[in-house]
């Protein structure tokens, strides 16, 4: 039945596709998903090696053989990582949150690419903690490009967003939700980000 119902509001153009897709996610996730899909796409990602930790959310997009996954805590980011392989792209996506040195783990990833490599990272803001196993740090665009800048990536080599606003903020106070056109708005409003994010290039 949902199917049919999906197939006639998508046929009458009373929802569109792009819609549908949105539904799936989680809020906070919808407008940065779309701009990390257009950022793998620029760069032309099919024959990267790739590494994401926790998850494998981009394995799809990125369609390559050359794709691996650490989970986090298992690996642990404070800790040296010259044993493993260099890589081309690496995806922390809502995980620096979690790491108790967050500069320490970064200095750790910046080792881990290889020359010209780019990591994407994703951090909540203006959201409740959530231990995974712990919750230590949030940034805005402005902090999180200056610790990237501090790390070594270059200047002109970053590029950060954000999104958020206040129904956004107040949608996920009691439990995580899904985005919702009826009820919730993809507006950005600068003063209540939600969701920060960071493209670096060294």
């Amino acid at each position: 039945m949902k199917k049919i119902l999906k197939y006639f509001l998508i046929k009458y153009n009373i929802i569109s596709e792009n819609t549908f897709t949105r539904m799936r996610k989680h809020l906070v996730r919808v407008v940065c998903d779309e701009e990390i899909i257009k950022y793998l796409h620029s760069i032309d990602c099919k024959n990267l090696e790739t590494l994401e930790i926790s998850g494998n959310r981009w394995k799809k997009i990125i369609n390559s053989e050359k794709y691996d996954t650490l989970s986090y805590p298992d690996i642990d980011l404070e800790k040296k990582t010259e044993h493993l392989k260099k890589y081309d792209v690496i995806i922390l996506e809502h995980i620096l949150e979690h790491v108790s040195n967050p500069r320490l783990a970064l200095i750790n990833i910046f080792k881990l690419l290889k020359s010209s490599g780019r990591v994407i990272i994703v951090t909540p803001f203006l959201i409740k903690t959530h231990n995974a196993p712990i919750d230590c740090t949030r940034w805005t665009k402005d902090g999180l490009k200056n610790l990237l800048q501090q790390i070594g990536f270059e200047k002109n080599k970053i590029t950060v967003g954000q999104w958020g606003n206040r129904s956004a903020v107040n949608a996920n106070f009691k439990t995580w939700v899904k985005y919702n056109p009826l009820k919730h708005s993809l507006k950005n409003e600068e003063n209540f980000p939600v969701v920060v994010w960071a493209f670096a290039q060294k």
